[in-house]
């Protein structure tokens, strides 16, 4: 395996990646926030922070969720305008706005996580306040104390990651995935099992119920009358069919899709703890870095670096927009450092990179079909280890070199 033999800290890649940090093949080109923002990567060689020096002030968050609902209100506005249009017009205007309204309602529900692991403000009783009516009940997302019980305690749990006790995990077992899988079966569950009725269903009833069955009679009131008011606004102003089609399909429908690609890659499912492998590291291995981009063709012909921008900006762009806003590249160093605000986690992650850590080594993927072959490995052929980094923590261990 890559890496393996360094013994030490600095991160690991598959035997399918590229076995280089690609984020640095992009040094050279301008504009250098836009390729942290497509790679999820940050590139400079900067100190570590305390989780309490990334939180936002009340004012950064506030704009931040203004940011959100501003664009979620420009989109709804380009597909009604669209919606009289000529179909050559309507149609790419009516996906743009599908995929735009998914991006921000999905980053609204990405700052309440956030915000619900304390990572967003030091304020916690206005940050419950902005949680629940700006972020939660809008779009139709679960309760404040319901996720951090579902989330927080059972999903973040050194015991229960990659468990029976994880309802990540439970998803992807409901949708059709087990261990010891055949490959076609993986291959097939991956691209049908999102678009499979049962699974759409699932997905809206699992809100519906939450928003107005499992959660506490305080929250269960208070969705009730805010969408008791927002559906008799619709019926007035009479818009069923553009509040349909325009805000609950991308709600409901396009979310699927875009979290399904983003849930997949997330973490190393149905995975066991071997002996001689550190608690800490076994966690820290269970999530990787996800990021988008391909090296970056130095010395290469014009052609090569034709089709590297033509890949750049047809492939890893709709990806990054579609599938992988906010911090979602980052998600390994959310688990190991969950007090991180995700406008710091790219900074934050290159900052710990290198440096020693309970959790071990960081490892990368870049891009899905990577991410998908290291689960394709584990799920499949119980090529459980792909970065290395058990047999790192067994070495570590057995002579005494391992960060406690």
């Amino acid at each position: 395996m890559n890496n393996m033999a360094n013994n030490d800290y600095t991160s690991r890649y598959s035997k399918y990646g590229y076995g280089i940090d690609v984020r640095q093949t992009y040094t050279h080109l301008p504009a250098q926030w836009f390729w942290t923002w497509l790679t999820g990567k940050d590139h400079r060689d900067l100190e570590p922070r305390k989780p309490k020096e990334t939180l936002l002030s009340p004012l950064q968050l506030c704009l931040q969720i203004l940011y959100s609902w501003s664009m979620i209100a420009i989109f709804i506005y380009l597909g009604y305008w669209s919606l009289s249009q000529e179909p050559l017009v309507m149609v790419p205007c009516l996906l743009l706005s599908w995929i735009m309204v998914t991006n921000r309602t999905r980053g609204l529900l990405h700052t309440f996580h956030y915000t619900s692991h304390g990572a967003a403000i030091a304020n916690k009783p206005l940050a419950q306040f902005l949680a629940k009516w700006f972020m939660s009940i809008p779009i139709l997302h679960l309760s404040w104390d319901n996720y951090v019980q579902i989330h927080a305690r059972d999903h973040h749990g050194l015991n229960t990651l990659c468990t029976d006790d994880d309802p990540d995990e439970n998803f992807v077992t409901d949708h059709g995935f087990y261990p010891g899988m055949p490959e076609w079966r993986y291959w097939a569950t991956l691209i049908l099992a999102p678009f499979h009725p049962k699974n759409i269903w699932a997905h809206i009833w699992f809100r519906v119920r939450q928003n107005f069955y499992d959660a506490n009679i305080d929250e269960i009131f208070s969705r009730v009358c805010f969408w008791g008011l927002a559906l008799s606004a619709v019926s007035i102003l009479e818009i069923w069919k553009e509040f349909a089609i325009l805000y609950l399909i991308p709600l409901f429908l396009v979310t699927q899709y875009s979290s399904w690609l983003q849930h997949t890659t997330e973490h190393l499912w149905f995975a066991k703890k071997p002996d001689g492998v550190s608690p800490l590291v076994y966690y820290g291995s269970l999530t990787w870095g996800r990021f988008q981009g391909r090296p970056f063709p130095h010395g290469k012909s014009v052609f090569h670096k034709l089709v590297w921008w033509l890949s750049i900006f047809l492939i890893d762009v709709p990806i990054k927009v579609f599938s992988f806003m906010q911090d979602l590249p980052s998600h390994d160093f959310h688990h190991r450092s969950p007090l991180v605000n995700f406008w710091s986690i790219a900074r934050e992650r290159r900052a710990n990179e290198g440096k020693k850590s309970r959790f071990g080594p960081m490892a990368e993927t870049w891009g899905l079909i990577e991410s998908w072959k290291v689960i394709r490995d584990h799920v499949c052929y119980w090529e459980s280890d792909p970065f290395g980094l058990w047999e790192w923590s067994i070495q570590k261990n057995k002579s005494g070199e391992l960060v406690q």
